[in-house]
């Protein structure tokens, strides 16, 4: 059962990874006066963010992982 859970909270950290860094915004877009400006988000609180969603990810694979081995269990 631990090794499923480790497993697939790996998965989730991974999967979440590659999801964060394709969808966490990296700049920030003003509108003003009909012009635009475009702000950079520091790449500190950008690597931050990723990683916390991340974690998230993992978490939520964990809790995967535990729901698939429970119910491997009580198939046996």
């Amino acid at each position: 059962m631990e090794k499923s859970i480790q497993k697939w909270s790996i998965y989730g950290f991974l999967i979440s990874l590659g999801l964060s860094v394709l969808f966490v915004d990296y700049k920030v877009v003003y509108h003003f006066d009909g012009a635009y400006t475009t702000e950079y988000v520091p790449v500190y609180d950008y690597i931050v963010s990723i990683i916390r969603y991340s974690v998230l990810g993992a978490f939520a694979g964990s809790f995967v992982g535990w729901g698939l081995a429970k119910r491997k269990d009580k198939a046996i």
